[in-house]
């Protein structure tokens, strides 16, 4: 699973696919910080290229899921940060 939106980028480039990077979850804080690299295509993900820009979030309070798969917290981010992104 991965989520599409279409954002500019200071290269130049637009790119429109996001897929998580990394996911760090503190307990004791109950939060996750979630990365999410951004590609210009499933297709430069798919071809193992580099993501073009990464974005960072933090899920805590009402937001956080202790444990959560990779499935909820693409849930969880459409629900907060990327209310405008479709599923891909």
């Amino acid at each position: 699973m991965a989520l599409l939106k279409t954002e500019s980028t200071n290269w130049g480039v637009d790119v429109s696919y996001w897929n998580i990077y990394s996911i760090n979850e503190d307990y004791k804080a109950k939060s996750v910080e979630v990365v999410l690299a951004g590609y210009i295509s499933k297709e430069t993900r798919d071809a193992d290229l580099s993501p073009v820009t990464s974005k960072s979030f933090v899920l805590e309070d009402k937001d956080y899921i202790v444990d959560a798969d990779r499935e909820a917290i693409y849930l969880a981010l459409k629900a907060k940060d990327f209310s405008d992104a479709q599923d891909a």
